[in-house]
């Protein structure tokens, strides 16, 4: 009940550690909303309020004249450029002009590039798809879920341009890891080891993923598959005779043992790894 006092509790004495607020984690204790809602009051005030313009509806009112521009006619025309020459080339006055409108009217929406960064960020996820119905098991709708979201990297190979630093997370993001923590969730593992294990696949999954965009990348300037391949092999190259890179060398002038693997197979490969790890796990804990 608002206003109620708790009962005061005995005091502590002073010792290592005595005046410090304690991280709820530390002693197995839960993340509560109040929790979030300090932490957020800590924030600073510009990137709190680009948090908000993530979260918020952005449905056109109901009632009233139709709005000739909205946020989600900005954030589309703003994916559009990206789409054709990359991040770079997004800017509040390329997206205005491919509109038909003052900068002025995008600005309404977005107060800065950075806020329409993370919208267009955000969209260019989308969410992840639906799970098929009867369910699979954990580890092939975990399969799954990695191979859409490599999907979804290369065809908005942009998206890797942009460094995730101290950038609000939006909706669909938050949604990309519920849908493998559900999955995962399904091994029995506590809670606090469900967080481990989906920051191993999604890691596996984004940082494998980098030779995949790399090439969807060059072939967005027009660069071909053969052109890439032959300068990606030119400087891999350069190890072989070179002391500083004697076990790579070996590696790559190694004979053949048949056909090698394309990029998908080899991404699928080594995620196959990850969940043998991730069973094995789970069989020796018992979940």
């Amino acid at each position: 009940m608002a206003g109620r006092r708790k009962a005061a509790r005995p005091a502590k004495p002073a010792g290592k550690g005595a005046g410090r607020r304690k991280d709820p984690a530390e002693e197995g204790g839960r993340l509560t909303h109040d929790d979030v809602m300090r932490a957020s009051a800590t924030v600073d005030p510009a990137l709190r309020r680009r948090s908000e313009l993530l979260w918020d509806d952005r449905s056109p009112p109901t009632r009233g004249p139709k709005p000739a521009l909205t946020p989600d006619d900005v954030v589309r025309a703003a994916m559009a450029i990206a789409d054709e020459d990359g991040l770079g080339a997004v800017t509040m006055h390329a997206v205005s002009s491919r509109l038909g409108f003052t900068t002025m009217a995008v600005y309404r929406y977005f107060p800065s590039k950075e806020a329409l960064y993370d919208a267009i960020v955000d969209a260019g996820l989308g969410r992840p798809p639906a799970r098929s119905e009867p369910r699979a098991t954990w580890r092939a709708e975990v399969a799954a879920w990695s191979h859409a979201k490599r999907r979804m990297l290369c065809a908005r190979p942009w998206l890797a341009e942009l460094p995730f630093v101290a950038a609000p997370h939006g909706p669909n993001w938050l949604l990309w890891l519920e849908a493998l923590a559900e999955s995962l969730s399904r091994t029995g593992l506590a809670a606090a080891e469900l967080g481990q294990v989906l920051s191993i696949v999604d890691g596996y999954t984004r940082g494998a993923s980098d030779t995949s965009i790399s090439l969807a990348r060059a072939r967005a300037r027009g660069v071909s598959e053969a052109e890439w391949a032959a300068a990606v092999g030119a400087d891999l190259g350069r190890s072989i005779g070179d002391p500083r890179f004697p076990t790579f060398a070996a590696i790559i002038t190694a004979p053949s043992d048949g056909r090698p693997r394309t990029i998908e197979e080899s991404f699928d490969f080594g995620l196959q790894l990850v969940l043998d790890g991730i069973e094995l796990y789970v069989s020796r804990t018992g979940s």
